[in-house]
């Protein structure tokens, strides 16, 4: 299905699960600040955006909120949680493994967040130092600029590499690019808003399959 020779991986929602896990401390700490906002509310605003774009938002839903008492919480109080309670997303041990083709990091996560993620989940030596934040380019998705950063880093062109997103702006990166992209994990309203843009998957076993991965069969 793909005829690729590099891949390019987003870290947050789509190999760890993460963004359930912040956004449920998210809503703890906003709870201790006074406010209160639904889970899947902070999850919209926060899931593949830049995190001061998702701290604009809030404060433009409590314009009394301490936002810089808030963020120093929130990323001391995050660390210790991906360091600790980070799940992985099932399949991704066993499509690393069986991947037989260069792959990287392109991540709108500090470096320092990534790092924890992919050593609490074992996923790190996939990767070595094939980490691209954004935070060192000083590029965000949706600007495509952070996977042409990727692109560079694989030595590989556009048109050979795909990009594996569960974001809105993750993905509009990637067709900026001009790299394939696979969406997992996707919430019915971005799935909608790229049918027939990008493939599609429920998950990264289904991603595994279409790659033509021979992957280890669980109980």
């Amino acid at each position: 299905m793909f005829k690729i020779k590099a891949v390019i991986f987003d870290c947050d929602g789509t190999l760890v699960d993460s963004e359930s896990l912040s956004a449920r401390l998210l809503g703890r700490i906003l709870q201790q600040h006074g406010h209160a906002l639904d889970e899947e509310i902070i999850l919209h605003y926060f899931r593949g955006r830049p995190y001061a774009r998702f701290l604009d938002d809030i404060s433009q839903h409590f314009p009394q909120l301490d936002r810089e008492r808030f963020s120093q919480q929130f990323r001391q109080q995050s660390l210790q949680l991906l360091g600790s309670q980070l799940q992985i997303m099932p399949g991704a041990h066993d499509l690393l493994a069986a991947l037989q083709l260069p792959r990287c990091i392109a991540s709108n996560g500090p470096r320092e967040k990534i790092e924890t993620s992919l050593h609490s989940t074992g996923l790190k030596p996939y990767f070595g130092e094939a980490i691209i934040s954004a935070y060192e380019v000083n590029a965000w998705k949706p600007d495509p600029a952070l996977i042409h950063h990727a692109l560079q880093l694989l030595r590989v062109d556009a048109a050979d590499c795909l990009l594996v997103e569960d974001s809105a702006s993750g993905i509009a990166a990637g067709l900026a690019a001009g790299v394939a992209v696979a969406g997992v994990h996707l919430h019915e309203d971005t799935a909608a808003q790229f049918a027939g843009q990008i493939s599609i998957f429920p998950g990264l076993q289904q991603l595994a399959a279409a790659l033509g991965l021979s992957l280890p069969h669980r109980q």
